[in-house]
C-alpha cells in the first residue's frame, strides 16, 4: 500500500485517517508515504513528474518507494512526522 497526499496536521485536525488507523483498517504493509505538497501541483503545471522534482520531498519519498519495492526493506520512511496512536488503538488498546 502507497498513501499519498499524507498530512500530519491534517491528522491531528481530525480530517483524515492516521497512518496507524489506515493500517488497522486495511491490514495490509505500508511501502510508502507520500507527503501532501505543493512541489506536485508545481510538476503537473510544468508537465513533469513529480518524481524529477529533484531535491523535492514527494521526490524523495517516491525514490525511496522504489528503493523499498526493489528489494531494501530497510530504507526509513521519512517525511512522517511522529504520530499519536491511531483511533484503533486509542479505543481497543494494544501494540
Amino acid at each position: 500500500m502507497l498513501i499519498t497526499r499524507y498530512n500530519p496536521s491534517r491528522v491531528d485536525q481530525g480530517q483524515m485517517l492516521s497512518l496507524e488507523d489506515i493500517k488497522d483498517i486495511l491490514r495490509i504493509k505500508l511501502i510508502g508515504v507520500i507527503p501532501e505538497s505543493e512541489s506536485v501541483l508545481q510538476a503537473s503545471n510544468q508537465g513533469v513528474p513529480a518524481v524529477h522534482m529533484e531535491g523535492s520531498d514527494v521526490s524523495e519519498a517516491y525514490k525511496d518507494v522504489i528503493d523499498r519495492f526493489l528489494g531494501d526493506p530497510e530504507k526509513p520512511m521519512r517525511f512522517i512526522d511522529a504520530e499519536k496512536p491511531g483511533f484503533f488503538k486509542r479505543l481497543f488498546g494494544g501494540k
